[in-house]
């Protein structure tokens, strides 16, 4: 085994891994396909400006198996802008959000995907 496939299987044990405790999530494409993943997710209560202030706003980011979300035909899909992502947070709420975009690493095998929670107030409609 390369190192490559060792980092492909490690990276798989931390995002699935029975001791992880990581999030379940459930992705929904435009056409009500869902997929229920687990996944790191990270839902932090701020946003950083391009100076590196803290700013008012949501950073919301999940990665998980890529394989984990196929079509019929068994190809691999990457969420695209506007999949809805919902998970149940520690405090027990549910959470709804929406894929802004992905980051496929093909090299490890994981997809990460950034979320909004609002796609209106993002395309500027809100303004």
């Amino acid at each position: 085994m390369n190192l490559r496939e060792l980092a492909k299987r490690d990276s798989a044990v931390i995002v699935e891994g029975e001791q992880a405790g990581n999030t379940l999530i459930t992705l929904s494409d435009p056409l009500g396909n869902t997929w229920s993943v687990l996944a790191l997710l990270s839902d932090i209560g701020y946003e950083v400006d391009t100076d590196g202030n803290k700013v008012a706003g949501r950073t919301c980011w999940a990665t998980y198996k890529a394989e984990r979300v196929k079509d019929a035909g068994e190809r691999v899909l990457t969420p695209r802008r506007g999949w809805k992502v919902k998970w149940t947070d520690l405090e027990g709420r549910e959470q709804k959000m929406f894929v802004s975009f992905s980051e496929p690493d093909l090299t490890l095998g994981l997809n990460r995907i950034f979320m909004t929670a609002n796609l209106a107030v993002e395309n500027g409609a809100n303004d």
